[in-house]
């Protein structure tokens, strides 16, 4: 009779102990349960549910730095995007599809600069 009830708590211990890890799993946060996904230039990255994207690209006009490019989908002007590079981060205005300016621009352990409009 004694080994049937410490066999009956152990699979009691064991049922709760695995109840107990799927609930924990399942209330995760969704940072808790990201992973690294490395990228390469010419890739693009969408967020998902949101109409948020990125890509890996070499900027001429940054000294043809490998930059992240990120904006929202959709038409462009009148609309903020950002670039990062290795040695700033830019918040950046598109004026037409094609046409951004910079608004404020801070290097990496440096300065912070708001960029005058024109």
């Amino acid at each position: 009779m004694t080994r049937i009830l410490v066999v009956l708590l152990l699979i009691s211990i064991m049922a709760f102990a695995a109840w107990l890890g799927s609930s924990q799993r399942a209330s995760a946060a969704p940072s808790e349960r990201a992973v690294v996904i490395p990228v390469r230039l010419g890739d693009r990255i969408q967020v998902v549910d949101a109409p948020i994207g990125c890509q890996v690209v070499r900027m001429r006009e940054l000294g043809r730095r490998i930059t992240i490019d990120c904006r929202r989908a959709g038409r462009l002007a009148g609309t903020y995007g950002t670039l990062f590079t290795a040695r700033e981060a830019a918040l950046i205005q598109f004026k037409s599809r094609h046409t951004a300016s910079r608004i404020v621009v801070a290097t990496h352990n440096g300065s912070v600069r708001r960029c005058e409009a024109g």
